[in-house]
């Protein structure tokens, strides 16, 4: 039982890791460009990595900002929707000066903040069976003006499907918090400066039901504080996130 919720644990850190930071590292800060903060904020959120049977969810590339148009009414950019595998993403973006004042247009001398929100809904195949996904995900991105980019905000994803290994329906249903999460400033760096990712699951299979919760804290550097509870059994650990197979070995 030990064993299994290690190799849990395992997936999970590299899940809250790509949740929080995605594959991509950030830019130099400044100045700001907006297609570039879109693509920091492009954090698929957290799915299949949670459960080693489950497949990966279909994801898609940040939105062009000259394809976003401007409502006045809500104050929003919204994105043309993007169908990625079965999948279609809509997404809109909030513009925010220092004090939380939308804005109608980027201006790297003002534009703190972005707030975004991306749904996504579909139907794809993996591994030979249909899967089922509905999520949503809301992150704000600040310090955009003083360059110590934080990312802040929450997900939950929702997945149906067959497990591929036991040959029965699974329901999956995944909430993930990041707090703010101070991100690499450079692309010589890797590893978000401090925050953490709390990750909640609940995962039913075959008439068994199994929640999970994670804590993951970052300093700087590739090992990472982590806590789970899964299964009725508690793990704390650091992770080394560089290992090529992340898990409490040490």
């Amino acid at each position: 039982m030990k064993a299994r919720a290690l190799r849990a644990l395992s997936f999970v850190t590299v899940a809250a890791f790509s949740a929080a930071c995605s594959d991509s590292t950030a830019p130099d800060r400044q100045p700001a460009d907006l297609g570039a903060v879109l693509t920091e904020m492009n954090v698929p959120a957290v799915a299949s990595t949670l459960i080693p049977s489950l497949p990966a969810t279909p994801s898609a590339s940040a939105p062009t900002p000259s394809s976003c148009s401007y409502e006045a009414t809500s104050q929003r950019f919204y994105c043309p929707t993007v169908t990625a595998s079965g999948v279609t993403f809509s997404r809109w973006f909030t513009l925010l000066d220092a004090a939380g004042t939308a804005q109608s247009q980027f201006d790297a001398a003002t534009t703190d903040a972005v707030h975004m929100n991306t749904s996504l809904m579909g139907n794809f195949t993996a591994n030979g069976s249909s899967v089922s996904v509905a999520g949503n995900e809301d992150l704000t991105l600040s310090g955009l003006l003083s360059g110590v980019h934080t990312l802040a905000g929450t997900s939950l994803i929702n997945v149906t499907g067959t497990d591929a290994q036991v040959g029965a329906p699974y329901i999956l249903s995944v909430s993930t918090t990041v707090n703010d999460l101070v991100l690499p400033a450079s692309r010589a760096d890797k590893w978000p400066k401090s925050g953490s990712v709390t990750i909640d699951a609940t995962h039913a299979l075959a008439g068994t039901t199994t929640t999970s919760h994670l804590s993951a804290t970052f300093n700087g550097t590739s090992k990472v504080n982590v806590s789970l509870t899964s299964g009725g059994i508690t793990v704390s650990c650091i992770v080394d996130l560089a290992s090529q197979n992340p898990g409490c070995g040490g």
